[in-house]
């Protein structure tokens, strides 16, 4: 089952060094996702989407305004619901992939797990099913320097669903592709809403894959805009 997430006129503001004025990276957003949802935001970097997205996924805390994740307050939550949060109710997917390379994809899909208590034995063989559900069944001993942009990416999908998050979080995971395997990405995340029923969100800037989604959210300058 999917997440519900709720923003509550939120903004975000940083100060980008000593004496400088703050910058408004975001500016009165409110939003309702239902669960089992697939949404893009769109907009141009530096709209604020990534912004957003560490917002809902608890990496950091809006500066106003409240983002409510299934009912609960992501800024009451202590460093170790943090954490668990992170853990089990939100995952991120990153443009970049961000696989360790000394692991192999094996490794680097069941790391969240044993970092959950999971035993070794369990979580490589919950880590070997979601590599054969993305498609990478005999890829489990690949080294990232021996996959494919699209082939990393999958993992990372992969460890991201690792311990059944009920919020998936995409940051551009198309933006490092070409087109073609971007749509197999894409074809990918579609089907964990269908088949699944998690909540995705997805930062973008390409039209063409937030068409994809069942919502596109236009942002801009830190605003929501029709």
């Amino acid at each position: 089952m999917g997440a519900r997430v709720a923003a509550e006129t939120v903004s975000k503001s940083y100060l980008p060094g000593p004496g400088a004025s703050p910058v408004d990276a975001l500016l009165e957003v409110s939003l309702v996702l239902e669960p089992g949802t697939f949404t893009a935001l769109l907009g141009p970097s530096g709209c604020g989407k990534s912004t957003l997205l560490n917002l809902l996924g608890a990496l950091d805390r809006p500066t106003a305004g409240r983002v409510l994740v299934d009912g609960r307050d992501l800024a009451t939550l202590g460093e170790d619901e943090r954490d668990a949060y992170r853990r089990k109710t939100a995952a991120t997917v990153f443009q970049f992939f961000n696989l360790l390379p000394t692991m192999n994809a094996l490794e680097n899909v069941a790391l969240p797990l044993l970092l959950d208590g999971a035993a070794p034995g369990e979580a490589d063989a919950r880590a070997a099913a979601l590599l054969g559900e993305v498609g990478l069944s005999g890829k489990e001993r690949a080294y990232p320097y021996e996959l494919s942009g699209g082939q990393m990416q999958r993992v990372a999908v992969a460890r991201a669903l690792a311990n059944r998050p009920a919020l998936l979080l995409a940051d551009e995971p198309t933006g490092n592709l070409d087109s073609k395997t971007g749509t197999q990405v894409l074809d990918l995340v579609s089907a964990l809403v269908a088949e699944k029923g998690i909540t995705v969100v997805m930062a973008t800037h390409s039209s063409h894959a937030a068409a994809r989604a069942s919502r596109v959210l236009h942002l801009l300058d830190g605003r929501l805009v029709p």
